[in-house]
């Protein structure tokens, strides 16, 4: 028969260069990099015999050489299939499969290689005619077909897996669409075009494109150190998860590295973090080393022994001032160790523990000690992970609630203003401290439109339930000094109040003093809300910021007693509301006195003279329902 070689010359020369450039190049320790490189060799072999089989049919070669050269082919392109199949399933970080079903996996292989090597006996596959031509046997395509189920293996795997664990659907996508080229050579080669042997030409570009996409190795290295960045990491550590192999990571994180960014020139920084890669590799030894961030690098040792050895000596060795074009640096450095799979369920949790240690939590860095990333040490940054994921959906869905509590006036005897507090609850359907969700959204920078929508839920609520018919004066709403540096926030809210006819003299904005003296843009938004009417309390002041003498000089109206101060006053445990508040009044400001819960505390600020009231014995903070069903009895509205 007569055969067209040119594919598979080219598909060879092409396969072994390629070879030659992956075998050059540093790679991750995974299976993943090594099953490649077999797939990549034997791809070559593979190539080359069936190569050599095209060329013995269309030389005429004795009947013993095509058979032995056919025969080695044929048993190439097999493990060629089970090799690749392999390499699939650990993309999809399933190769333990293989040894849970040994048997399954290794029959059809075997069955293969038996009827390969008697076919010279037997002619089942292919035999030679008296002439020394070569003739496909009745089994000839079975080869194939065991090929084809090995290919097709990983592609029917992929239902399960999806179910097991979260594979990305890009690695989906290339296991299918290798699987689905693959075959679609096979189908156009065997029934087209029989004479042109264009399957491991096809098989070529297959492997190319998994090695641009794949396994790469310039995808993962990072070139100011030569460790593998993040993603390779990332690689790693999911494959020992996937497979609960045994091992410790030592993370070192330099302190304060955000700051630094700041004083220090980039170029200068990438030096330093040169140096200290190959201060590592000179120390350490042949490790898995690993630059995940600017300022932290990863070691992955066999337990937590050589971590602690590792660790000790990274301690030793490396240096407090670096000296970069005569400019010292200081650096110092905390360590973290994670154990694999000890104490994690799933790799998201142990990159979680991970981001821990990468982030600037002030106060967890210590520097020089080794600190277990346990699942105690991670839970603040995993609740203020979910905290924040709450917040953003909050955010999406306009579905931040708000609750309302009732302000009393001494001077008109009821209730004349409400202050709106914002309720955010986590999936158990149980309420998130208020403090700690608004922090977090103040640092994800989602408290802008978050305020913005509790703002105006409060003047939906207002206008539809006519609550200044009502008795209502002000409604009091808090701001967060990072709402106040938004330089479009005062007109946003004026806008806004404007819209539901709510004049800005109703509106009681509340903001702490820390808040107010931080930054000048946050005054010159509240003084432009104070000039469109709006009225400005000092919020929480008693606590361990405040100091009188900056009631003087801040724009604001209002000073809102915090509670802590009522109540050691109540307990006799100060007299500085003797004092506090006849100044605040001599200043042409008033009072709102926080924490009202006993009558001798209202005893207190009407001999004091106050001015408004505010706490649980009047009420609780109330849903909408409830709270229009308090003000009515509560201010004697009928109906």
């Amino acid at each position: 028969m007569e055969i067209q070689i040119h594919y598979e010359i080219a598909a060879t020369t092409f396969m072994l260069a390629a070879t030659l450039v992956f075998c050059r190049q540093g790679h991750l320790r995974v299976y993943r990099s090594s099953l490649f490189l077999g797939m990549m060799v034997i791809g070559v072999l593979t190539a080359f015999f069936d190569m050599a089989a095209g060329a013995l049919c269309v030389g005429r070669s004795s009947a013993v050489a095509e058979m032995t050269v056919f025969s080695i082919f044929m048993l190439l392109s097999l493990g060629y299939s089970v090799v690749y199949s392999m390499y699939a399933l650990e993309l999809l970080h399933s190769l333990d499969q293989i040894h849970k079903r040994k048997l399954l996996w290794c029959l059809p292989f075997a069955a293969g290689v038996l009827l390969i090597l008697s076919t010279p006996f037997t002619g089942a596959l292919y035999y030679v005619d008296a002439q020394n031509i070569l003739h496909k046997g009745n089994w000839y395509y079975s080869i194939t077909g065991l090929s084809v189920l090995y290919v097709l293996i990983p592609v029917f795997y992929m239902h399960y897996i999806e179910k097991r664990e979260a594979v990305s659907r890009r690695i989906r996508h290339w296991v299918f669409a290798i699987s689905f080229t693959v075959i679609t050579a096979k189908i156009i080669q065997y029934i087209f075009f029989p004479k042109i042997l264009l399957v491991y030409a096809v098989n070529s570009i297959v492997v190319f494109g998994c090695y641009l996409f794949l396994q790469n190795s310039d995808y993962y290295l990072d070139e100011v150190t030569g460790f593998f960045k993040m993603h390779g990491f990332e690689e790693v550590v999911r494959e020992k998860m996937a497979y609960r192999e045994e091992c410790s990571i030592l993370v070192m994180r330099i302190i304060n590295y955000t700051a630094m960014t700041e004083m220090y020139e980039d170029s200068k920084l990438s030096e330093i973090q040169a140096a200290m890669a190959q201060l590592m590799r000179g120390e350490c030894g042949d490790r898995d080393y690993y630059h995940i961030a600017a300022s932290t690098f990863a070691i992955i040792a066999p337990d937590q022994v050589q971590v602690e050895q590792l660790h000790q000596r990274l301690v030793d060795v490396m240096p407090k001032i670096w000296t970069i074009d005569g400019e010292e640096i200081v650096h110092e450095y905390c360590f973290y160790v994670v154990n694999i799979p000890e104490g994690c369920d799933t790799t998201d949790e142990l990159l979680q523990r991970i981001a821990y240690a990468r982030s600037d939590h002030q106060g967890h860095h210590k520097a020089g000690v080794l600190i277990p990333l346990t699942h105690e040490a991670v839970r603040p940054a995993e609740e203020k992970q979910m905290v924040a994921e709450l917040v953003e959906q909050a955010v999406i869905d306009n579905s931040i609630e708000i609750y309302f509590q009732p302000i009393y006036s001494l001077e008109k005897g009821r209730v004349t203003s409400l202050e709106v507090l914002s309720r955010l609850k986590d999936k158990d359907k149980k309420f998130i401290n208020p403090e700690f969700f608004i922090h977090v959204a103040e640092e994800n920078r989602d408290i802008i439109a978050l305020g913005e929508q509790i703002y105006r839920k409060a003047c939906i609520f207002a206008t539809q339930n006519h609550i200044f018919e009502m008795g209502i004066d002000d409604i009091n709403i808090n701001l967060s000094p990072v709402q106040c540096c938004y330089e479009e926030l005062a007109q946003d809210l004026i806008r806004i109040a404007g819209e539901y006819g709510i004049p800005m003299s109703r509106m009681h904005l509340e903001i702490t003093e820390s808040g107010l003296m931080d930054k000048e843009e946050i005054r010159e938004t509240l003084e432009t809300l104070r000039s469109s009417g709006a009225k400005i309390a000092l919020d929480d002041f008693g606590t361990g910021y405040s100091n009188i003498s900056s009631i003087v000089s801040l724009p604001v109206d209002y000073v809102k007693i915090d509670k802590s101060l009522v109540w050691s006053y109540g307990r006799g445990e100060n007299k500085y509301l003797d004092q506090l508040v006849p100044m605040i009044h001599a200043e042409g400001k008033r009072i709102i006195s926080e924490g009202i819960e006993t009558q001798e505390h209202i005893d207190i600020f009407k001999r004091l003279k106050g001015d408004f009231l505010q706490g649980y014995f009047y009420s609780k903070p109330l849903p909408e329902y409830e709270f229009l069903q308090y003000l009515r009895k509560t201010n004697e509205i009928s109906g």
